[in-house]
C-alpha cells in the first residue's frame, strides 16, 4: 500500500485507512501442538488507527522524542570538542536507536516501539489497549508480539544450556532467538532484528542500513569510532531502489544490494559494529540505572523506605506468590529455602546482589492464553508488499521457544531436543520499569502477547489461573477475573503458579513491590 500524503509530509508511521479485512471472513481453524482449535479472531478495525496516527497525542510525542532526541545526539557526536571516551560507543548507539532512516520508508526508528518513557516498550497507550503490536514501516502489516523492553537487555548471558537446570539460559528476545553466538553479545544480536524484519522496520538487507548511514549526518563520527573502512563499498547504482523495496527479499535473491564478496563483508562488519554500539548505549546508565526506589532501599538498609504495604508485598513476591521462583529480586536463596514460602522477615539486609535484575535468563510457559485482538491472525493473504507474514491465520499458535529451536534460526543442532520441553515458552523478563508509563491512566500490556492490561491483572493470573473456572470463548463474561481461557499452548504449563491462595489486598501489595521497580527518569550513576 502506498504511504499517504499526510504521511510523507508529517514522518508519522504510514497506515491504510482500512485497517483489517471484513469481519465476516472465513478463517481456516486447525490443530496444533497441546492445543485447541481457537475461535476466529475479531477482524474488524478495533480501532481508527489512522485518526490515531494523525492525531492520537502518544503518537505525536514520540514523534517529537524521536525527531529531536536524534537531532541533539547528532550534535553531541559531531561536536569534536568533546573527548568523553566513557560514552563515545554509547552515544552512536543512542544515534542509531532514534535514526528512522534505518527503516525501509524513513518513518520508524527503534525507539517508535520502545520509548524510555514506559520502559523502553509500548509508547502508544490506543494501540497497547487493543492491538498491542506496533505496525510496520512498510504499512499494515502487524508482528504477533507486542514490542519487548530492552531496558536492562544488555546484561542478557549469551544462550546456553545450563546443565544444572537442564534448560537453556541467557539470549534476547521473547524466544531466545537472539542468542549471542555470532557477536558474543545477545543485546546486539538483538539490534540487528528489527531493521531487518518485514513487520518492523522492513529493511530488505543487512547492506542497507550501512549505505544510509555512510549517508548520514553522523558518518564521520561513526568512522571516528570504527575506522574509515566502516564505509568503503562500492555501492550499485540501483541500491537506492533496492533499499526503499520492503523486506523481505526475493526467495531467489537474499542479498538484494549486489555487493563483491569483499564489499560485503565489509558491510556485515560495519552492521555488527552499528549492533554492538546499540547494545553499548542499553548497559548504559542511561537505559539501565538502578535507580529505583528498590534499588534505594538495598543502598540504605538502615532506613525504611519501602511502606508497609510495599514490604508485604516484597515478601509475598519471595513468599508465597512465588516470583522470585524466577524473577530474582537477588536475596539469599538460601533464606528462601530455610523459609519455604513463608512471607516473614525478608530485609534489605538480605540482599546478596546490590543490582539484582528480576529474571532468572531461562523461559517458562505459564499459560498465557492467546489474544485474539492481535492483527496477526488476520495477516493469512498477501499484503500490499506482497508478504503474507501468517499464512496459518486464526490456526497460528506461538511456541515461542520451542518454535525457534525447530527454525533454522537455531544455531546448535543438540538444542532440537529440547523444543518440546520448551513449547510455548517464553523469556522470562526482567521486572524493572514493569510499572513505567507517562501517566497513571496510560495502558501498558503485559506477557508476549499483550493480553494482560494491567500489574493487577497479571498478579491475579498468576494467583488463579489453576483456582478459577475456564472462560468459554473471547471475551466471555468475567474473562480476566472470575474465569481465564484456556492456555495458548498446553503443554509444558508452570505448575508452580496458578492457585497460590492470596488475597485480594495480597494481590494489591505486590503490585505496589512492582511500582517500586520503576527508575526515575534521567537518573544516571554515572559519575
Amino acid at each position: 500500500m502506498q504511504i499517504n500524503a499526510l504521511a510523507r509530509r508529517t514522518g508519522i508511521i504510514p497506515l491504510p485507512i482500512v485497517l483489517a479485512l471484513a469481519a465476516s471472513a472465513v478463517w481456516a481453524v486447525g490443530s496444533s501442538r497441546g492445543t485447541s482449535p481457537p475461535s476466529a479472531p475479531p477482524c474488524s478495525p478495533q480501532i481508527d488507527v489512522v485518526a490515531v496516527s494523525t492525531q492520537d497525542a502518544d503518537f505525536r510525542q514520540i514523534r517529537r522524542e524521536v525527531d529531536s532526541t536524534f537531532a541533539a545526539a547528532v550534535a553531541e557526536a559531531n561536536d569534536t570538542t568533546r573527548r568523553d571516551h566513557y560514552r563515545q560507543v554509547a552515544l552512536l548507539g543512542k544515534v542509531l536507536l532514534h535514526d528512522k532512516s534505518l527503516s525501509v520508508n524513513r518513518n520508524v526508528a527503534c525507539v517508535t516501539c520502545h520509548s524510555d518513557e514506559t520502559g523502553y516498550t509500548g509508547p502508544v497507550d490506543a494501540i497497547n489497549r487493543t492491538v498491542v503490536a506496533y505496525p510496520s514501516s512498510a504499512g499494515n502489516m502487524f508482528g504477533a508480539r507486542k514490542p519487548q523492553s530492552y531496558g536492562y537487555a544488555a546484561f542478557a548471558p549469551v544462550l546456553h544450556y545450563n546443565e544444572a537446570q537442564k534448560t537453556l539460559y541467557g539470549g534476547n528476545f521473547w524466544d531466545m532467538r537472539a542468542t549471542g553466538h555470532s557477536l558474543d553479545n545477545p543485546a546486539a544480536e538483538q539490534a540487528e532484528g528489527p531493521p531487518l524484519n518485514p513487520l518492523e522496520m522492513a529493511l530488505p538487507d543487512a547492506a542497507c542500513a550501512v549505505y544510509r548511514v555512510s549517508r548520514g549526518p553522523y558518518r564521520a563520527y561513526f568512522e571516528r569510532l570504527w575506522g574509515a573502512q566502516s564505509f568503503a563499498i562500492r555501492w550499485p547504482p540501483d541500491v537506492e531502489k533496492v533499499c526503499a523495496t520492503p523486506a523481505p527479499a526475493p526467495p531467489t535473491d537474499s542479498l538484494p544490494v549486489h555487493l563483491s564478496a569483499p564489499d560485503r563483508g565489509t558491510a556485515r562488519a560495519t552492521y555488527a559494529f552499528m549492533a554492538l554500539a546499540m547494545a553499548s548505549f542499553e548497559a548504559s546508565p542511561e537505559v539501565s540505572p538502578f535507580s529505583s526506589k528498590f534499588d534505594s532501599a538495598l543502598a540504605h538498609p538502615d532506613q525504611k523506605i519501602l511502606t508497609t504495604d510495599e514490604q508485604a508485598g516484597w515478601n509475598l513476591f519471595r513468599g508465597r506468590a512465588r516470583c522470585n521462583t524466577c524473577h530474582l529480586d537477588g536475596t539469599d536463596n538460601r533464606t528462601a529455602a530455610r523459609r519455604a514460602y513463608g512471607d516473614g522477615g525478608v530485609t534489605p539486609r538480605d540482599a546478596a546482589d546490590v543490582g539484582p535484575l528480576f529474571t532468572d535468563f531461562t523461559a517458562a510457559n505459564i499459560g498465557v492464553p492467546r489474544n485474539p485482538a492481535l492483527r496477526f491472525y488476520c495477516e493469512n493473504g498477501p499484503s500490499a508488499t506482497g508478504h503474507t507474514p501468517n499464512p496459518a491465520g486464526a490456526a497460528y499458535v506461538d511456541h515461542g521457544v520451542g518454535g525457534f529451536l525447530r527454525s533454522p534460526a537455531n544455531p546448535n543442532a543438540a538444542w532440537i531436543r529440547l523444543a518440546g520441553q520448551l513449547d510455548g515458552a517464553m523469556r522470562v523478563p526482567t521486572l524493572r520499569n514493569v510499572d513505567m508509563r507517562p501517566r497513571p491512566d496510560f495502558v501498558k500490556p503485559y506477557m508476549h502477547n499483550g493480553y494482560l492490561k494491567s500489574l493487577k491483572e497479571v498478579v491475579h493470573f498468576y494467583n488463579t489461573r489453576d483456582a478459577l473456572p475456564r472462560c468459554h470463548g473471547d471475551n466471555a463474561p468475567g474473562e480476566r477475573v472470575a474465569c481465564w481461557p484456556a492456555p495458548e499452548v498446553g503443554v509444558n504449563v508452570d505448575s508452580t503458579i496458578g492457585k497460590l491462595g492470596l488475597t485480594s489486598h495480597e494481590e494489591d501489595q505486590i503490585v505496589a513491590f512492582l511500582k517500586t521497580l520503576t527508575d526515575q527518569r534521567g537518573a544516571s550513576r554515572r559519575p
